[in-house]
């Protein structure tokens, strides 16, 4: 028993570099690019193209998503599984790309966006891309061979990239950021079908294959409204102030996801996991909830908390000042960002015990409040807009969590305690840093932000350490033997 949990403690560990390698590094090579394109590009360029992969991600969530979560969702999927699952979600996404290829130039009339209509052309094809490798990438992460799937970020990111900004420098605009997402899903697929020892089979069950349709459609449904949720602020946008304030708040919304991106998804891939192998046994999973969201938030929520405290240094280091117009944005859109990363945990305990109607009625009432609040707000401008997508999240959060804690049966008093320490922290830090950036002497962009960064980040330590002593002291313990064992078994 001690030797089966000492090698499920291993796996998980292993999981959480390689899954953090994956989206850290992935992420970052991202946004370096996203950071250069910003610069070469225009903000109504970007706005256009943040505009048009609305319908990428809408094609993702309601069709590829909803397949691919209910093959990993199983206690134990087999061969036949992952088969069926595939040739669903290869049909699907080669449909909806036909139909997107058919519908984009009415939706371009529609909206009065020009070149709108080459945007969604150009996304087509990433369309039926994704859909021939998302199974591949369920396989590799049900069974945690996250490394694969590292490699694959890695080189389709940085071709991509670099097609991107060779494109932009040459003023080809629009047809630089859908030429950057077409070479990258192009150049994930090949890399998935090399890297993923799983292949396709070619006999089709249809009883596997209408108990995953069972499943999907519940995560479909909640995908539609997860849509909703996470884009009616920029449909509202687009609509009220077209193309360039779609581009201001898109950069500063992305900015925010992708750190929510970096640290989430990587831990909550192996959290999934984790938890999908424990269904049995629901104190161990709450235990499980618990630890993850306690450290979580001591990282996290420093981060977003100096995101906001230091908007405008950032966005003029890394954008430049035709961007400042998104300063304020990004500090209001970075609460939400917090939430997204904890609430991932939500979402994973809900799916992985067998409730993703729950999920859908949670999406629904999002969605909902969503778009009533935004129809109030828009009319009001990019700052009103921003704010009720942040009372929103504040407000009902407390829905998804207190889903999951039911399930695990779980306390909302230990829950609230993992949260306690770092959110003093960050209040004392993000206070700290306010005042003392109306007190620092003038001095380039850069030095200042790498001042005050450093300034937030010590502030931060000594008040958790005060708080949250042992915490600390267990995370700080358990990182250093794990790379003292790593360092000892790569000299052996």
């Amino acid at each position: 028993m001690n030797h089966q949990t000492s090698f499920r403690q291993r796996s998980i560990v292993s999981g959480v570099i390689w899954s953090t390698i994956d989206s850290a590094v992935g992420q970052a090579l991202t946004l370096a690019i996203y950071v250069i394109m910003a610069r070469l590009l225009s903000p109504h360029i970007i706005g256009l193209v943040a505009t048009g992969a609305l319908a990428l991600d809408f094609c993702r969530a309601v069709l590829i998503e909803s397949i691919a979560v209910a093959v990993q969702a199983r206690a134990e999927p087999k061969d036949e599984d992952y088969t069926a699952s595939f040739w669903l979600i290869a049909g699907f996404s080669c449909l909806a790309a036909a139909l997107l290829f058919a519908s984009s130039d009415a939706i371009e009339r529609l909206s009065g966006l020009q070149d709108l209509a080459l945007v969604l052309k150009g996304f087509c094809i990433v369309v039926a891309v994704q859909g021939l490798s998302r199974t591949h990438e369920a396989w590799l992460t049900r069974n945690q061979q996250f490394r694969p799937l590292a490699i694959r970020s890695m080189i389709s990111i940085s071709l991509g990239g670099v097609v991107g900004i060779a494109l932009a420098s040459q003023g080809y605009g629009v047809l630089a950021l859908v030429g950057q997402l077409v070479i990258t899903s192009i150049v994930s697929l090949v890399s998935l079908w090399t890297l993923t020892p799983w292949r396709p089979g070619l006999r089709f069950s249809r009883h596997t294959a209408g108990e995953l349709l069972s499943y999907a459609r519940y995560v479909s449904l909640t995908g539609i409204t997860n849509f909703a949720n996470a884009n009616s602020d920029l449909i509202f946008v687009t609509w009220y102030t077209g193309a360039a304030g779609a581009g201001f708040y898109s950069l500063a919304k992305r900015l925010v996801n992708a750190v929510s991106t970096v640290i989430g998804n990587s831990l909550n891939r192996v959290f999934f996991a984790t938890i999908a192998g424990l269904q049995h046994d629901r104190k161990a999973s709450s235990t499980t909830l618990l630890d993850f969201v306690m450290y979580t938030s001591l990282l996290t929520a420093p981060i977003f908390a100096g995101i906001a405290a230091l908007a405008p240094d950032l966005i003029t280091a890394f954008f430049g000042t035709k961007w400042l117009e998104a300063a304020p944005l990004l500090s209001i859109i970075s609460v939400t960002g917090f939430l997204t990363t904890i609430g991932l945990y939500n979402h994973s305990v809900i799916l992985a015990f067998g409730k993703p109607h729950w999920q859908t009625w949670l999406t629904l009432i999002y969605a909902v409040s969503n778009i009533a609040i935004f129809i109030v707000a828009a009319p009001f401008g990019l700052i009103a807009i921003a704010v009720g997508y942040v009372v929103r999240a504040l407000l009902l959060y407390p829905l998804s969590a207190g889903a999951s804690l039911r399930i695990l049966s779980a306390t909302v008093g230990r829950y609230a305690s993992a949260l306690v320490p770092a959110f003093m922290g960050s209040a004392v830090m993000a206070a700290a840093v306010v005042s003392l950036s109306y007190a620092m002497p003038t001095m380039s962009p850069w030095l200042r932000l790498a001042s005050l960064t450093a300034i937030g980040a010590s502030i931060y330590l000594a008040v958790v350490l005060v708080v949250a002593r042992p915490a600390v002291v267990q995370v700080w313990q358990e990182v250093s033997s794990r790379v003292r064992r790593s360092g000892s078994r790569t000299k052996t």
